[in-house]
């Protein structure tokens, strides 16, 4: 079972600012539709005034039935991810959406963003949209919309009252994706977990999504670097 932690913000930030290599950002160009936390959140996610310029592709599919997507969200390595922005991502089309990490705080054009191992939803404390996420342990071909039956999607939600941030054990942020991976002890690798997400989109619409690989390349091949995600994406039915 994952620990979840609560921690205050002034004790988290102590311990990560002095490692983030982004340019810090001015208070006034948060939008308003930011918490009364956000600038806690602008450290949280690690947010850069700059719009992805990583790799997002179809593999297989076609927009309205199932889709294999390939992500990558491996920009700037385990020490050098702060100087990067999120990947942002619509699985109508399994394309990328061009926005800034700032201007997707206040957009509903994207679903899911990816920054290395951290997956979140356009939801909640995640973004401004009406996203959400689920994890269910069955096979893919036996999730349907019965699936999700009459309970509600998850939004991230990441901080209390006082702004006291939830953090695992790692120090990472516990999103609703949180536990989409296995650690391999023997190859010191992600593996992803034999689960699938039922997600809800940024404007309400339903799918599932299962992650196959975290090292996989634009060719639909095996790869070696980390944080290239190979995605299963369906309409929810």
């Amino acid at each position: 079972m994952q620990q979840v932690i609560r921690v205050t913000v002034a004790a988290w930030l102590s311990s990560t600012i002095a490692g983030c290599q982004s340019s810090p950002l001015e208070s006034d160009a948060a939008p308003a539709q930011m918490s009364s936390c956000s600038a806690a959140l602008r450290q949280a996610l690690g947010l850069v005034d700059a719009a992805s310029e990583s790799e997002v592709s179809v593999l297989e599919g076609e927009q309205g039935s199932e889709l294999v997507v390939f992500v990558d969200a491996s920009a700037g390595g385990i020490n050098g991810q702060d100087a990067y922005p999120w990947v942002y991502v619509s699985l109508a089309s399994g394309t990328p959406v061009g926005l800034t990490d700032i201007e997707a705080l206040a957009s509903d054009d994207w679903d899911l963003a990816f920054k290395r191992f951290v997956v979140r939803t356009n939801s909640g404390d995640g973004g401004p949209g009406k996203g959400g996420a689920l994890r269910v342990e069955l096979p893919w071909k036996s999730v349907t919309l019965d699936t999700l039956g009459t309970r509600s999607l998850p939004a991230e939600d990441w901080f209390d009252d006082d702004c006291n941030l939830t953090i695992d054990e790692q120090g990472e942020l516990v999103t609703t994706f949180a536990g989409w991976h296995e650690y391999d002890l023997a190859t010191h690798t992600l593996m992803p977990a034999p689960v699938v997400y039922l997600v809800r989109g940024a404007a309400g619409a339903l799918y599932k999504l299962a992650i196959l690989d975290y090292y996989a390349s634009p060719s639909s091949g095996p790869g070696t670097v980390p944080g290239r995600y190979k995605l299963r994406i369906a309409p929810l039915k």
